[in-house]
């Protein structure tokens, strides 16, 4: 797996994280407990950094960028980003569900408990309501989330981080 440095800046990873062996991280990138990167997944902290919080899911071919400090790229705990999407600057609360082929743009925030319905875009500077889902280009608000839906994200978030603790044990056994 790629891990790769940015000038002096070195990715710091939890111990606990999961990284394939498929995955490239660069630079000024924190990658919390828990979490996973799956394979094709591209986390860029080379212009301004990249924060993942804890037991957060990044799937497969997602690319997660940031290009100036004024807009860094944070992402909660327990948030699952789907298959190739496009993260670019911007702040993710806890339990977000961002769904397939999604983009979010510079600035951009969504609140905690977000469900972002696959391909919806998120244009710079827009705020998401927290326990929304939204849907479109650009994504509009559709309804508020129950807060029963809200602990689905986090427990779809715990399952795959429990998961990919055994995909990491197995891969270090013997």
């Amino acid at each position: 797996m790629p891990i790769l440095p940015f000038g002096d800046i070195v990715p710091k990873i939890d111990k606990t994280a999961y990284i394939s062996s498929q995955a490239t991280i660069v630079g000024n990138v924190e990658i919390g407990p828990k979490t996973s990167v799956w394979p094709g997944a591209v986390i860029r902290g080379d212009e301004a950094s990249v924060r993942i919080g804890e037991s957060s899911c990044i799937q497969d071919s997602v690319v997660i960028h940031a290009h100036s400090e004024e807009n860094p790229t944070i992402i909660g705990n327990m948030t699952v980003i789907g298959t190739a999407s496009v993260i670019h600057g911007a702040y993710l609360g806890d339990s977000v569900v961002v769904g397939e082929g999604s983009v979010i743009y510079d600035g951009a925030t969504l609140g905690e408990g977000v469900m972002l319905a696959p391909g919806a875009i998120v244009p710079a500077n827009v705020v998401v309501p927290p326990r929304s889902l939204n849907s479109g280009a650009p994504a509009a608000q559709i309804r508020d989330l129950t807060r029963e839906e809200v602990e689905t994200h986090t427990d779809r978030a715990e399952t795959i981080a429990r998961v990919f603790q055994k995909l990491r044990r197995w891969q270090t056994m013997p």
